[in-house]
C-alpha cells in the first residue's frame, strides 16, 4: 500500500499510472511439434498469485477512496519459449523459485518432446496491464 501512495503522491492531477503485471492465474505449459500443439498442464504459482492478490486489493482500496480512476484494462498472454525441457526446468529453478511444477507435468513434457526431436515447450502466462488516472 505504501508503494502505490508514493506513486500517487509522485504524480501530478491527471497522471497516469501503468499498472502491467502477471494475472491471477497459474500458467499454461504446453508442447510444440510441428503443427501439432498440446497442453501439458499448469504450474502451480499460488505463492505470486496471493501476492497479488494482495496488491489488488490495496490498488482496489486507492481507487475506491476516489485517489485513482481505471480508464482502461487488458489482459494478453505472454509467451515463454523453451527448446527442451532442460532448458525449461532450468529457466523455473532460477527465474520461478516459488512455483512448483508436478512431477506428473515433467514426465508429460518429456513425453511430449522427447530429447532428441525438434519443437518447443511453452508456458503461457497472462498478463494484466491497466492504465490508471490519478484523480
Amino acid at each position: 500500500m505504501h508503494a502505490l501512495e508514493t506513486m500517487h503522491t509522485s504524480l501530478r492531477a491527471g497522471g497516469v499510472l501503468l499498472d502491467v503485471r502477471p494475472a491471477p492465474e497459474h500458467p499454461w505449459v504446453e508442447a510444440q511439434r510441428g503443427d501439432s500443439t498440446r497442453r501439458l498442464g499448469q504450474v502451480d504459482d499460488s505463492y505470486r498469485i496471493g501476492t497479488l492478490a494482495t496488491s489488488d486489493a490495496a490498488l482496489q482500496v486507492l481507487i475506491a477512496t476516489g485517489r485513482f480512476v481505471r480508464e482502461r484494462e487488458q489482459t494478453f498472454t505472454y509467451v515463454y519459449h523453451f527448446d527442451g525441457v532442460d532448458t525449461w526446468l532450468a529457466y523455473m529453478a532460477e527465474h520461478w523459485s516459488t512455483a512448483h511444477v508436478s512431477a506428473k507435468l515433467i514426465r508429460r513434457a518429456r513425453e511430449a518432446l522427447p530429447s532428441g526431436l525438434s519443437g518447443e515447450l511453452r508456458i503461457l502466462r497472462a498478463i494484466k496491464a491497466a492504465r490508471l488516472k490519478r484523480v
